[in-house]
């Protein structure tokens, strides 16, 4: 899963490096390659990556369902808490720092932005990235509701058969009527047109450990219905009539497989695969993902400026980023983590007093 995660990630990164930059650059970093030699000549290759972004959600499903198992409500979230928080501050802050400095974008406007980044704010963020983060915190707030009062597989697997067919009556109901573009950034905050994808790695791990023979499989064909829907929608607005139906389709299908086979793959990766690198590829995929767009932007542009290429700007881009999000995983992540774990034991104790006086 750690291997997966991160190669989700660099997908996104090679979609948005080598084809969005060329005709959608981020705002922060539009500024400095305007006017520079971006080269789009790998866009064949690369613009079924944004595929990327729904193979995390089945990716956080499945992880989700496994680190739910036996965990109470208040621990899930703090566990989610802790992970989550960190990193986008810490990305939020370095990304706000690099526009500022290189004035892509109004002070005010960047401020205001990073705030609503570090407010995990759903309506905007620092980086375009930061959107996702929305509909992962209430996917774990959905999963920490759930379980109070229990947390058994059963009960796990009932809240992905529920969430994945609401999704699947979503984009049923999305033959018939069109949702407004206004409204789109709320449908998506309901999990409604990403629910699919979540469910769909809830259910593959909860069937791994209860097994395969059962009624609740036929489950799956509506989601995977669904899941199937949101990829074409998704392929329109991002590419138009420019890409073919079954490249992303095929590429999510593939992509699949390991998650399929997880327990399986596992044994025979550990072989050739120290756990400490997976486990390493796996946490720098967070920061990796918040910090790829603006930072990336700005980073391949000052060097374009500088006289380089833009493949070699990219890849010193890309070995910048990787160094950095190491460094935020190793430095920059535990110190912040312990402060506020340390804050949330003293709220609780000083609650537990107060209740006590009471």
């Amino acid at each position: 899963m750690d291997l997966l995660r991160f190669g989700c990630a660099l997908l996104v990164l090679a979609f948005h490096w080598g084809n969005g930059f060329a005709y959608s650059p981020p705002p922060g970093g539009r500024a400095l390659l305007e006017g520079m030699p971006v080269d789009a000549g790998w866009s064949p290759f690369v613009n079924s990556g944004w595929i990327g972004v729904e193979l995390f959600f089945v990716v956080s499903g499945f992880v989700i369902a496994w680190s739910a198992e036996a965990s109470g409500a208040a621990s899930f979230a703090g566990r989610r808490l802790l992970r989550l928080v960190p990193s986008a501050w810490i990305c939020a802050t370095i990304t706000a720092a690099a526009m500022i400095a290189f004035n892509t974008l109004p002070a005010g406007v960047v401020v205001a932005q990073w705030s609503g980044s570090i407010l995990f704010w759903p309506m905007f963020g620092i980086d375009p990235s930061y959107w996702t983060l929305a509909l992962e915190v209430n996917f774990y707030l959905l999963i920490a509701l759930s379980l109070i009062g229990g947390s058994t597989l059963e009960r796990i697997e009932r809240v992905g058969v529920l969430l994945g067919l609401a999704s699947a009556a979503y984009w049923g109901a999305s033959l018939y009527v069109e949702v407004p573009s206004a409204t789109q950034r709320i449908a998506q905050l309901t999990l409604l047109p990403h629910g699919c994808f979540f469910a769909l790695g809830m259910l593959i791990r909860t069937r791994q450990r209860l097994g395969w023979r059962s009624f609740r499989l036929v489950y799956f064909i509506p989601i995977c219905v669904a899941g199937v829907m949101e990829i074409d929608a998704h392929r329109i607005v991002i590419n138009g009539d420019r890409l073919a139906y079954a490249p992303p389709l095929l590429l999510f299908t593939l992509c699949l497989l390991p998650i399929l086979f997880a327990e399986r793959l596992q044994p025979q990766l550990e072989r050739h695969i120290s756990p400490s690198v997976s486990t390493m590829a796996g946490l720098i995929t967070y920061p990796l993902y918040l910090l790829h767009q603006e930072l990336g932007a700005i980073l391949i542009g000052g060097f374009l400026h500088l006289g380089a290429g833009y493949w070699p700007a990219a890849a010193v881009a890309l070995v910048v980023m990787l160094t950095l999000s190491w460094a935020i995983v190793r430095a920059g992540e535990p110190p912040l983590r312990a402060m506020l774990k340390s804050f949330g034991r003293s709220r609780f104790v000083r609650t537990n007093v107060g209740e006590a006086t009471l």
